[in-house]
């Protein structure tokens, strides 16, 4: 971020080759935390800025406006682009635009020079706080409430950004292990779909009789459209939906510079990223543009949970404004009725592959090469409006009248009077249709109606929860 905090303007006037330059001395300092927030002087063309505040966390590189004007730079060069850059607290400066300015660090020969992409802002306001670093993390590690189990795996807070790093990431299923899903008031039973016994899913306890057993037998006849590993998944046709991404053609491809993980993290992300390759989800690539690295994140488990930090590529795309329905009207609409059943694909994302142009710049980077996604992964920007996308496609003529979805909750409702098997018939012959699969372990079908409070309350803790990565 570029401020303005004193300037010394000199009698150099060319300013056709613009730098800004970072000498030895900005990057030498004597505090043990190197990583944390370093304010440094600059100098570019003919202005000197004596405060620069360089944030290792930030996610977008700042230029205010009043500093800009006193560069003396054309305001040609300011690339037009519309939006607002949110703080934390919620408050919002606008942006005027982008510019691109060579950046150079260090003195020669160890120096290094690279473009930088400045958002230009409106001006904001500067402060200083002074604080105690070691004080404020005791004071969070004290406030912590970890269980016994994470405490022997979890270790303390050393410095700030071990706490900001893995944001805005991309996992397998982000809701596993971190997320209370939506589940029915009414009590489940286990019930087999196929002779092996680890094959199962869950029915309301409530069924009984001529009714509990039809619903049995049209779970097990379409048992194959339920997945118990990612073998078992065909896939999404791509002529029916792929995921494209629509990278702005003024964004430059930027490859993140390797981080070292430890031994224990390398372990685990080898263990994963063979886990995908099983499972086809991705493939080895050897010439990338954009490259993304892994970020290991412990589970409650105590198990590792590799994450792919899709930042860099998720600011060069657009977003995909597609409406997301309300989530009030969709908990009005499924209640009163006699019956219900929540539904949740295998791996839904993942069912979804990647247009092929696109596979590359999902690229990220290990200890053992370098691989790419031949699914939609979890973490890019535009992840949702595809899936909401091809669940309104798949479900058309259902979504109203006998069936309710939001993105990848989904839920089949009978009035009453009605068989609730011949409403699961037509959602399962759209799932054969379309070649999905359903996830047994996490589906409950024929579930009393008139538990919707509590679904509701779940699934709003559920969408208003930050992610915990």
């Amino acid at each position: 971020m570029l401020a303005i905090e004193g300037t010394t303007l000199h009698n150099n006037k060319d300013t056709s080759n613009l730098e800004i330059i970072f000498n030895q001395r900005d990057i030498c300092s004597a505090a043990p935390h190197s990583d944390d927030l370093v304010v440094i002087s600059i100098q570019t063309g003919e202005l000197l800025v004596r405060k620069v505040l360089l944030d290792p966390g930030s996610s977008a590189d700042v230029l205010f406006y009043a500093t800009f004007l006193k560069m003396q730079i054309s305001e040609k060069l300011i690339q037009p682009s519309s939006g607002e850059l949110v703080g934390f607290s919620g408050e919002r400066v606008p942006i005027k635009g982008y510019i691109w300015l060579k950046t150079m660090m260090g003195n020669h020969p160890l120096s290094r020079t690279t473009d930088i992409q400045y958002l230009i802002a409106q001006d904001g306001k500067i402060a200083t706080l002074h604080s105690d670093r070691q004080q404020a993390r005791q004071c969070y590690n004290a406030s912590l409430k970890r269980s016994a189990l994470r405490l022997e795996f979890q270790q303390e807070v050393k410095a700030i950004h071990n706490a900001i790093e893995v944001l805005s990431l991309a996992e397998l299923d982000p809701r596993e292990d971190t997320q209370e899903r939506p589940q029915p008031a009414d009590e489940l039973q286990k019930i087999p779909l196929m002779e092996k016994p680890e094959r199962f899913t869950y029915i309301g306890q409530a069924l009984q009789g001529k009714e509990r057993s039809e619903l049995v037998k049209v779970l097990q006849d379409n048992a194959d459209l339920f997945a118990w590993t990612p073998a078992d998944i065909p896939g999404i046709d791509p002529s029916i939906i792929c995921h494209k991404l629509a990278t702005n053609k003024a964004s430059r491809p930027i490859a993140q510079k390797k981080r070292n993980l430890g031994a224990d993290k390398s372990r685990a992300a080898l263990e994963e990223t063979e886990k995908l390759l099983k499972a086809n989800f991705i493939k080895e690539i050897r010439f990338t543009t954009w490259l993304s690295n892994v970020v290991m994140v412990r589970k409650n488990s105590g198990k590792w949970r590799m994450c792919v930090d899709f930042t860099d590529l998720n600011k060069a795309c657009p977003k995909d404004a597609y409406p997301l329905p309300c989530i009030d009207k969709l908990v009005d609409s499924a209640s009163g009725f006699k019956s219900l059943s929540f539904m949740d694909a295998y791996f839904g994302y993942n069912q979804i592959l990647m247009h092929p142009e696109d596979q590359s710049k999902t690229a990220f980077i290990t200890e053992h090469g370098n691989f790419c996604y031949r699914v939609m992964p979890f973490g890019l920007k535009n992840a949702g409006a595809t899936y909401q996308r091809l669940m309104d496609k798949v479900f058309h003529h259902q979504i109203g009248r006998n069936m309710e979805i939001y993105v990848d909750d989904m839920v089949a409702k009978t009035t009453h009077g009605k068989l609730h098997c011949d409403d699961l018939k037509e959602v399962f012959e759209q799932v054969q249709t379309y070649r999905m699969r359903l996830n047994p372990e996490k589906c409950a079908f024929g579930v009393r109606g008139g538990q919707i409070p509590r679904i509701h309350a779940n699934i709003t803790r559920y969408r208003g929860k930050p992610r915990k990565m």
